[in-house]
This record gives structure tokens, sequence and C-alpha cells, in this order.
């Protein structure tokens, strides 16, 4: 079947591209004003990528690790990384996998509703583009759900016209979103069989019962073919072999999703999801608006998954949060305006496009402020050594209470949450040297670390505050790297010699190991 054109096309489909393109390039325009972006997790992501591009050739990252390939469904970074890493500067791979994790949701989202029949109001993804999850670096996550939705949209397109193509398609994408991020291959499950389930529901009123059924089974199969590799790979995973411990955190679901909306001011994120949310609602209201079939079904098993859905289970966190992010982009991929009036659609654009014009202004602002932050920490670790091992410590929430009260926006997100958590793998990435927080889970990256230095990073595990600090024992570790030093007292002589301070960094040696 044809969904139909619900609010017109651009008259003219050089503007409309244009305009995409004119979207994307402002999306990715704050990569250029700082070489690593305050993405919590990233800085993490890339010396593991880094150390796999760089093995086993390079002899100092080995007595670290060693790499540790298996069947694991979040490998997006790990897979296109190092290769990426072989052709260009760390830095520059590193924010050409961080554009890809911004603009493939952004296109996914485009394509998804242009297959519905929509047009301009896709557009508006933009101000989600720099979801929470992305600035908490799941980068992983956030490509599988654009490859997920750029996917649905061949789906939606081609399945009744052109199946072999839609089938096709599937049975390649699939494993690939596994691979990437299980998260995106549940979304595009998801998507996809809300689709099958629409047409067998409009096919409801003018076939017969033995149809509808021979019809059902036919386009099960084919979903269950399209997932079967998938299952399969997840049966052979180590993700599989652990314990289903899940952890429901917190009860409010409707503020835990409003933190999609997060970025570096309350009141604009909670504007904005103000407008991302009630301006749907609103048009549906006044009938001014659709949400098809197809995008009806998914959103709707989208919400109570969601309602549903543990804070964490199988070592992975904020499993519930990946839902609302995909609930969040369904807004601008599903939802078909139509019947405004020109003065109306005026006003929505300017709204709209005030709205991201500011948040886009905010981040980038944050994002060079960063800078400052980066600089210092390179002008101390400038003693640091290929080889030698460096313990990351940091100013708590609860040390220096104050200090983040007033703190500068660009250490924290508006709603509370730490981005500089992982600056200390810059030890890893530009002197390969050893520090204590890089990720090595087995169901969960393709890496390992070598003893002895497993077990030094077990005994100091991330993070550490100050305090921890003073009582922990660092023997095996040649330094200590204390972030916002500006906050906190000198480390105590008797311990430690400082090295070198530049505002939100310092550098100690440790002269005395343990603690009396």
């Amino acid at each position: 079947m044809r969904f139909q054109v619900i609010h017109g096309a651009a008259r003219s489909p050089v503007v409309w591209w244009s305009a995409l393109a004119v979207l994307c390039a402002i999306l990715v325009a704050p990569l250029f004003v700082v070489d690593v972006p305050p993405l919590l997790d990233y800085p993490n992501h890339l010396g593991r990528i880094f150390v796999l591009a760089s093995l086993p050739q390079d002899g100092v990252l080995a007595r670290f690790y060693a790499p540790h390939w298996s069947v694991i469904p979040n490998l997006a970074l790990d897979i296109v990384g190092p290769p990426l890493i072989h052709l260009l500067p760390v830095h520059v791979a590193g924010r050409l996998l961080i554009a890809a994790s911004v603009l493939l949701p952004v296109l996914g989202t485009v394509a998804y509703h242009s297959a519905l029949g929509g047009r301009w109001w896709s557009f508006g993804v933009g101000l989600i583009a720099y979801n929470n999850c992305q600035l908490y670096g799941f980068l992983n996550f956030e490509i599988s759900i654009g490859l997920a939705l750029l996917l649905a949209a061949s789906w939606l397109r081609w399945r009744e016209t052109r199946p072999a193509w839609a089938i096709v398609a599937a049975l390649i994408g699939a494993p690939v979103l596994f691979t990437c991020h299980i998260m995106g291959l549940i979304f595009f499950a998801a998507l996809i069989g809300s689709t099958e389930l629409f047409r067998l529901y409009r096919a409801l009123p003018a076939s017969r019962v033995e149809n509808i059924l021979r019809a059902a089974a036919e386009r099960g199969a084919i979903l269950a073919l399209v997932l079967f590799v998938p299952v399969m790979l997840y049966a052979l995973s180590a993700l599989e072999q652990l314990h289903g411990d899940a952890l429901f955190g917190t009860a409010d679901k409707v503020g835990h999703f409003l933190a999609v909306f997060v970025n570096y001011s309350l009141p604009l994120d909670l504007t904005t999801a103000a407008m991302a949310i009630w301006l749907p609602v609103l048009c549906l209201l006044l009938r001014r608006g659709t949400i098809p079939g197809p995008a009806g079904i998914a959103m709707a098993l989208l919400t109570v998954t969601y309602v549903a859905a543990p804070y964490s289970w199988k070592g992975t966190s904020g499993l519930d949060m990946r839902f609302a992010v995909m609930m969040a982009f369904m807004l601008f991929a599903g939802f078909l305006p139509g019947g405004l009036p020109n003065w109306s659609r005026f006003a929505i654009a300017i709204a709209l496009g005030a709205a991201f014009t500011a948040r886009m202004a905010l981040l980038t602002t944050v994002w060079a402020t960063h800078a400052t932050d980066l600089a210092d920490l390179r002008t101390v670790l400038a003693p640091v050594q290929p080889g030698q091992t460096v313990y990351v410590t940091m100013a708590g929430l609860q040390e220096v209470l104050p200090y983040w009260r007033d703190n500068p926006g660009w250490r924290r997100l508006s709603n509370g949450v730490r981005t500089d958590t992982h600056l200390g793998a810059l030890v890893l990435i530009e002197h390969r040297a050893f520090w204590q927080g890089e990720f090595d889970f087995p169901s969960q990256q393709p890496i390992v670390t070598l003893e002895p230095f497993n077990t030094l990073a077990r005994r100091a595990a991330m993070p550490h505050e100050r305090g921890e600090a003073l009582a922990a024992d660092l023997c095996g570790f040649d330094y200590v790297l204390l972030t916002e030093a500006d906050a906190l007292p000198r480390l105590p002589t008797d311990r430690f010699r400082l090295l070198d301070q530049a505002g939100f960094a310092a550098l100690y040696a440790v002269t005395k190991c343990a603690a009396k």
C-alpha cells in the first residue's frame, strides 16, 4: 500500500536537499572547535580502538592489552575505527565516528518520515541529534539507531512493490545491526514488525479468514528469516551467558524520558522537550496531523517496553533510557502534520529553528571552552613516557559541593551528569601509558587487559575521588593525575610530589605507594 502525503512535498527538491545538507553541516560544525569533544564515554572508546589499531606492532601497548574478538553485539566502533586510525590521525578518525553517530539517526529519521509520505517535519530531529545518549558517548547505540531507521525506511518503501529488494536489504542489515549494537536490532525488529502488523490489519475487512492466516504465516516467516542469523549470533555471544539480573531504577519514567533532551541548559532542554512532544499532540488533537499505522504501532510498542524495561540488565546500563531515545526519534520520524494554516507552519518553523539554533550555539560554545581543560591536561601530562602507569583521580560531587554548584557548564550536563570521567584515556592515546579505566568487559569489548596490569586496574577501578585516592594502594603506579585540581587542595607531600599543575589538571609522582 502507499501512504498518503499529508502535508505536501517541497515544490523544489533542490530546496529540500539543500536544507538537509545545511542541517547536517550545522550538526557536525562543533566537531571542528575541539579535537576531543566532551562526550562522557568517548575518550575510553577512542582509547580502545587506538589500541586495537596499534596491536600487535606496538610492543608497549602489547604489554598492557591483547585483542579478544568474539561474538559481541556492540562492535561498531571497534570494527570501523581501527582501519580509520591507520589512514588518519587518531583524533580526526574519532571525530569522523562521532559525526557518523550524529548524522545517521538524523538521516534515518528523515528517510523513514519520507517513506511514510512526510517531508519537512522530520528536520526537527536536529533538536535531539545531541540527545543524552549521544552526550554520554554511547556511539555504537546511536549508529545502530540510525541504521535501523534507514533499513526500516527501505522496508516501508519496497516491501510491497519490490519485496525481494526489501527482504535482501533486511537480511544483510539485521546481522550488521546486531554487530553494531543489539538495541539497534531490537528497534529495527519493532519497526518492520509493526509495518507487517499494520498491513495485516488493513487486509482484515477485505479478506477471508484463511487468507488472513496464510498472509500472517507468510509475513511471520519472512520476519523470522530476517531475524534468524542475529538470534543465532546472540546464542553464541557472551552476552547470552550473562545472568539476567535486572535492576529497576527510578519509577519516574516521565522524568527519565525528558532526560533524552538533556543538553547544557535546563530551561532550554525543557523548552525543547515541550515543543517536540506537545506540538504533535496538539496537532493530533486539532486533527491537523496523523501518525500512520506502522509508526503508531511501533511507538505504542516502544512506549510499553520503555515503561516495563529495567534500568540495567546483563551488564548494560541505561537500558530503559535507550528505548526513550527511540521514542524521541519516532516523534519526528512517525508524525505527519497536515492541513495547518500557513501562519502556523511558519510559526512552528521559526520556533523549532530558534530552539535548534540556541541548542547548537550553546553546545558549540561549551565545547570550545572545554578545549581549555584539554590544554591543561596535555600540559601536565608532558612528563609521562610510554610504558609508564598513571592513576587517575578527580573531584567528587560531594567533596567540593560549592565548586560543582557554581561549576562552569562544560564539565556537567543540565541533569548533573559529569562528562570528564574518562579524560584519563588521553594518557593511553597520546602517551601510550597505562591507566586503570579502560573498558574491557568480555561481553561488550574485544580487548583484554593483561597481567599484572589487569590486577592493577581492578585494584584501582574507576572512578576514584580524591579522598579515596589518598587511602588507595598505589603500588605499581608511577603517577597520579588529578582532575578538577583547581577545586581541590594539593595531595600530601609525604606520598606525592607535585610535578606540574595547570588549572584543571595536576600531575604528581608517587613517592610512597601505600598509606600507613
